[in-house]
C-alpha cells in the first residue's frame, strides 16, 4: 500500500485508535511515539473524570489533548471538536494526529464528527485501528456491543497480547474475528508491538462504510465508573486486601482499574493498572501523598468500593504536642 501524496492532500491524517478496556491502545500509542520520526498530535479520551492515560503518553508534552468529561462518542463531541480546532491553529502543526478512543466507545458517532465538513477541511481520517486482548477477545465481543462496532469498522485489528493466550485460544479468536470483520488486516503482536511506519502511512479508511449506519451509540447495560482519592498515604496491607478483595476476584464486575498509588514506606507512587484478574504495578514518580483510583465496570456498588477505600488510608498523625 503506498503512502499518502502529501504534496495533493495537505490535510493533517487522523489515525483513529479504539479497543475495548485493556486491550492496550495506550502501549499502541506510545509505541507509535516512540518509533516515528514525525511530529504526532495525540488526543486521548477516558470514561472516567480522572485522567490516567494522558499521564502515560511518552514525551509529547503540549501536543496531547486528554479528554474526560464523557465518552467522546456521547458528551465529548464538542471537547473533541475544540482539541481539534487548537490542532489546526499551531503554529506547529503535527504531522499526524492519533485519537485514542475511551474503552467503550462507540467509534461510529465520533467517525461521523471527524468527517463534517468543518473538520475535513484540516484533517481527514487515514485508518480506523481495533486494538484486541487475545485472551478475551471472545469475551468481549458477546457481551459489550462497542466492541463488536469498534471490530466491524476496523481497518486494521491489532490481535494484542498473543503472549498471554494459550495457542488454541488464540486461533480460536483470531478465526472468530476474521469472520466479524474479513476485510480488515490483522496484525498479531504482543505489547502493541506493530510496523509503526506503515501503520501511520495507511490511507485506507472509506468514509462510506458509515452510510446508513445509526449513530447513537451503542454501550453495554449498566456500565459506570468512579473515582476513588486518598489525600494520606494507603496502608500496604490493607490496600493488598482491597485489591484482592474488591479487583482481581471481580473479573465479570470489574473490567478495568487503573491509578497511581501513594503507599505507606514507599518513595515512589505506583502506577497499578488491571484488567480483570490480571494486574501490573510499576514504580512511578516520587509520592506525594495522595492516590487514585479509576475503577470501571458492571453493577458496582460505589458505597461498598468506597468503604473499601476508606480502611485502606493511613490514620492522621495525633499530635503528641504538649498543651
Amino acid at each position: 500500500m503506498s503512502a499518502p501524496d502529501l504534496q495533493a492532500d495537505q490535510r493533517i491524517p487522523v489515525v483513529v485508535v479504539g479497543g475495548f478496556l485493556g486491550a492496550g491502545k495506550t502501549t499502541l500509542v506510545n509505541h507509535l511515539i516512540r518509533s516515528l520520526p514525525h511530529r504526532l498530535g495525540v488526543i486521548v479520551n477516558e470514561f472516567g473524570a480522572a485522567g490516567v492515560d494522558g499521564s502515560l503518553i511518552e514525551r509529547l508534552q503540549d501536543d496531547v489533548t486528554e479528554l474526560t468529561a464523557g465518552c467522546l462518542c456521547c458528551t465529548g463531541r464538542d471537547d473533541l471538536l475544540r482539541a481539534l480546532v487548537t490542532i489546526a491553529m499551531r503554529e506547529h502543526k503535527p504531522d499526524a494526529v492519533v485519537v485514542e478512543l475511551s474503552g467503550v466507545a462507540d467509534p461510529t458517532p465520533v467517525l461521523t464528527t471527524l468527517l463534517e465538513r468543518s473538520v475535513r477541511a484540516a484533517f481527514r481520517v487515514t485508518t480506523l485501528v481495533a486494538v484486541v486482548d487475545a485472551r478475551f477477545a471472545l469475551q468481549t465481543l458477546r457481551e459489550h456491543p462497542e466492541a463488536a462496532r469498534q471490530l466491524a469498522y476496523a481497518n486494521v485489528v491489532v490481535l494484542n497480547k498473543t503472549d498471554l493466550a494459550d495457542p488454541g485460544r488464540l486461533a480460536h479468536a483470531e478465526g472468530v474475528l476474521r469472520g466479524v470483520n474479513p476485510l480488515a488486516d490483522m496484525k498479531k503482536v504482543e505489547q502493541g508491538q506493530v510496523d509503526a511506519a506503515a501503520l501511520i502511512a495507511r490511507d485506507d479508511f472509506d468514509p462510506r462504510v458509515l452510510t446508513g449506519v445509526d449513530e447513537k451509540a451503542a454501550h453495554t447495560p449498566g456500565l459506570k465508573s468512579f473515582t476513588l482519592h486518598a489525600e494520606r498515604p494507603l496502608d500496604p496491607y490493607a490496600w493488598q486486601r482491597f485489591m484482592t478483595d474488591f479487583l482481581l476476584s471481580r473479573p465479570a464486575e470489574v473490567l478495568r482499574a487503573k491509578g497511581f498509588l501513594d503507599l505507606h514506606g514507599y518513595p515512589q507512587r505506583i502506577l497499578f493498572q488491571a484488567v480483570r484478574d490480571l494486574f501490573t504495578a510499576d514504580a512511578w514518580a516520587a509520592g506525594d501523598g495522595t492516590s487514585e483510583l479509576v475503577v470501571i465496570g458492571r453493577g458496582l456498588d460505589r458505597a461498598e468500593f468506597e468503604a473499601g477505600w476508606a480502611a485502606c488510608i493511613t490514620p492522621e498523625p495525633r499530635d503528641l504536642s504538649p498543651d
